[in-house]
């Protein structure tokens, strides 16, 4: 005798086409489209069972076999999911790049180092830059930070003194790097702020700054950061200071004193 479609396909119905019945939380986790899960296995082996022609029975060896392979499908989720997370630790102390989306759709790329990886709710996040990215944001992995870190822009421990009354240049030992990881390029930021491209020369590895960066700002120490365009946007915030200060006598009154 021939199966009942009318059922089955009330079934169906029941089980997920019919908006009203879906349970939201579900229908948000899994996008339209996408790759039927282990949950879904299970709630069509249900409704099939909930359905079949009852003068004409499923055998119990079917049966069987379709919990054999729903097991089979959650132990190799479970596989992956585990492999996945296992290489993410390799991932410490690697530099990567992210591909964030926001609410709106579009598309944020981050790079930086991973610090550390945290495992929640069973998926591995990637800290980085100070923030968690999901192991999915993942779309490249560049060679470790500590192998190619000879290889970047370096800028030497420098404590400068700027006087407002004897206006000079304040001069920054720097390396733009070597190779494929050399910068081409640098910014520097004064409190909180770029100094302008016309305050800024470079020649042979001396990174200068005119007067006009210090002119507004009150005395007291500064620290300066500086920005390189390389590969992994190299940004040095700990080895530049300048102190500003105000001594009231010119370089020019100070000689005729003297003389």
């Amino acid at each position: 005798m021939a199966t009942s479609l009318d059922g089955i396909v009330t079934g169906l119905n029941d089980l997920s086409f019919d908006k009203n019945r879906v349970n939201k939380s579900q229908s948000s986790d899994r996008a339209v489209g996408g790759e039927l899960g282990k949950d879904e296995f299970l709630q069509l082996l249900v409704c099939q069972m909930k359905n079949q022609d009852p003068l004409e029975p499923e055998k119990d060896t079917q049966f069987i076999a379709q919990l054999a392979q729903f097991s089979a499908l959650e132990q190799m989720q479970n596989l992956n999911e585990t492999a996945v997370n296992s290489q993410a630790f390799g991932l410490v102390g690697k530099a990567v790049v992210l591909n964030t989306k926001s609410t709106n759709g579009s598309i944020t790329e981050v790079q930086g180092v991973v610090d550390y990886i945290a495992v929640k709710n069973g998926t591995a996040q990637l800290s980085v830059n100070g923030q968690l990215y999901s192991i999915d944001d993942l779309v490249e992995v560049k060679q470790s930070y500590a192998d190619v870190a000879k290889y970047l822009p370096v800028a030497e421990q420098t404590e400068a003194v700027y006087d407002k009354s004897n206006k000079s240049m304040v001069d920054i030992n720097i390396n733009l790097g070597s190779g494929n990881y050399a910068a081409s390029s640098v910014a520097v930021m004064l409190n909180g702020e770029y100094i302008k491209s016309d305050c800024l020369s470079y020649n042979n590895g001396v990174l200068s700054i005119a007067p006009g960066a210090f002119e507004n700002l009150d005395n007291g120490t500064y620290k300066l950061a500086l920005c390189f365009d390389d590969p992994y946007n190299t940004t040095i915030t700990d080895k530049v200071t300048v102190k500003v200060t105000e001594s009231g006598i010119s370089k020019d009154e100070d000689d005729t004193t003297t003389e």
